[in-house]
């Protein structure tokens, strides 16, 4: 998900269930010398919420550009007196004061897919007063086996259809360690246990850390387990609000962990199940269960070639491609006193084969520009 343009935050801003809840949590705990940070604020929806139930200072910070949206909102709700809107990342802009409570909607997808908790625990740490309140305060991360032959067909099985006589069966083993992350079409999706909590996290106290949990559940149906299905809850307030395939939609999706091939399972069978992750890596799923065992893994997702194994190993010793040499001489350039044009001149004078015209180093540059400086 991108959240560069307005399209990424459109379902986000736009979760009439999500924000009710927030809404009721922010007015539960608000008072009138409240002061209130909302990170990753984006068209500054909660933190506005907070304004309106009588915070006495609201600072929305958000890195993208769409804090001229939450700006230009601010304006329409007559707020320019109690919010205040920063743009960049909480830990490189500097708040005037500690608060009292911090807003934010930084848990991703099965919990911590998006790795963007670690910025709140900075806020957390470097800002909230003792004894303050953060929305939401706790999460958890729930699985469950399912028995889903429409959604393995779709992700996994109709890579060995030949299309046009043509097998792409090759793509199956990395659709097969791929997590498919749904807010709709769980139709013939059915639940083969009670489904159990298999991580918790307290975002008063917590870090952010690998987690690796194994948990056995026994099997209350017989059938096809095509794999396991896991999502978020986090609380506000007192209420817990779920992104489970049974709970009203909101713009958090369902993750899908497959098997291939599926495991059949018997009523009553303990299974056995494990969930690892480390922050910023990849997702493992492992289950055991009478008729076999499965591990799969988003490492092997992408395929990826040996040149490019071998440039993740510590061994690997780095040179410059053309594009990162290029890359290279604009950014030693970024110095306040170059301005675009005599930038992309200095770039086509030293690479004029790569850059055959001043369009195109001119357009280089720009992005370059756009990305980094």
């Amino acid at each position: 998900m991108s959240y560069v343009n307005l399209t990424g935050h459109r379902s986000m801003a736009l979760d009439s269930i999500r924000n009710a809840a927030y809404a009721r949590a922010l007015e539960r705990m608000i008072g009138r010398d409240s002061v209130v940070l909302d990170i990753g604020a984006g068209t500054g929806v909660h933190g506005l919420m907070a304004a309106k139930v009588g915070a006495r200072r609201v600072y929305l910070v958000e890195p993208e550009d769409v804090i001229a949206v939450a700006e230009e909102n601010v304006r329409a709700n007559g707020l320019q007196d109690v919010v205040t809107c920063l743009q960049g990342r909480i830990e490189d802009v500097e708040l005037p004061e500690p608060v009292d409570v911090i807003v934010s909607a930084l848990t991703g997808n099965l919990l911590v897919t998006e790795d963007l908790l670690p910025s709140l625990f900075y806020a957390r740490d470097r800002y909230l007063k003792k004894g303050g309140a953060l929305v939401p305060d706790q999460a958890t991360l729930t699985v469950v086996p399912v028995s889903a032959p429409s959604l393995h067909d779709e992700e996994i099985l109709a890579w060995s259809a030949p299309q046009a006589g043509i097998d792409l069966h090759a793509a199956r083993s990395y659709a097969s360690n791929t997590v498919s992350y749904r807010s709709q079409g769980s139709e013939g999706l059915s639940y083969l246990a009670e489904p159990t909590v298999i991580h918790r996290l307290d975002f008063c106290e917590s870090g952010y850390e690998a987690f690796r949990t194994e948990i056995e559940v026994p099997i209350a149906t017989t059938g096809t387990c095509h794999g396991w299905i896991g999502w978020l809850s986090i609380r506000l307030g007192e209420e817990w609000l779920s992104a489970s395939p049974r709970d009203a939609r909101t713009h958090w999706s369902w993750g899908f962990l497959p098997l291939d091939p599926p495991l059949h399972i018997e009523n009553g069978e303990p299974v056995r199940f494990r969930l690892a992750r480390a922050p910023y890596g990849d997702w493992l799923w492992e289950m055991t269960a009478r008729s076999g065992s499965q591990r799969h893994s988003t490492l092997l997702s992408l395929p990826m070639k040996a040149t490019t194994i071998e440039k993740a190993s510590l061994q690997y010793h780095p040179a410059l491609t053309e594009e990162g040499r290029a890359l290279a001489h604009v950014l030693a350039r970024c110095d306040g006193r170059q301005g675009v044009e005599e930038i992309a001149e200095s770039l086509q004078a030293l690479m004029p084969q790569r850059y055959r015209t001043s369009a195109e180093a001119r357009r280089f540059v720009q992005l370059a520009v756009k990305r980094h400086a």
